[in-house]
């Protein structure tokens, strides 16, 4: 019995260290130990937050196009916008952004939304398009 045990205990430390470690090349990490930690958000997400806030105002423009509006249905458009970044978004929701497409009034007419509000709000719409944030 003892004969197996060894064997068989091996092989099982040699088949766990194969486990999940390894990623393809072009996947790896490749961060020196002190560069600096990879941007994030400016606040922690909140969709369930994002979620109301959209319920309670940006849903009259984003449910179907009003003024330009990018739908929560059009992946491309919402694609276009992650690619300028969440700092640029968050700031065009706050100041008010006439674009290409059309005009967003400042804070989405939601005057007593909280930057943090907005910030829900946006990553909420990113998020039911499909489409990651980029900081």
């Amino acid at each position: 019995m003892k004969t197996l045990l060894l064997p068989g205990l091996a092989l099982g430390l040699l088949l766990a260290a194969g486990c999940g470690g390894d990623k393809p090349a072009d996947q790896a990490a490749t961060v020196a130990p002190d560069a600096a930690p990879a941007a994030g958000p400016a606040y922690p997400v909140d969709l369930e937050n994002g979620k109301r806030v959209y319920d309670k105002a940006c849903f009259a423009c984003h449910m179907t196009g009003v003024s330009g509006a990018a739908p929560l249905t059009d992946r491309a458009r919402w694609t276009i916008q992650a690619a300028k970044g969440m700092a640029t978004l968050h700031k065009h929701v706050i100041e008010g952004f006439t674009g290409e497409f059309g005009v967003l009034p400042a804070k989405g007419t939601c005057m007593d939304c909280t930057d943090k509000d907005l910030h829900d709000a946006i990553h909420y719409m990113l998020d039911q398009a499909g489409v990651r944030p980029t900081y």
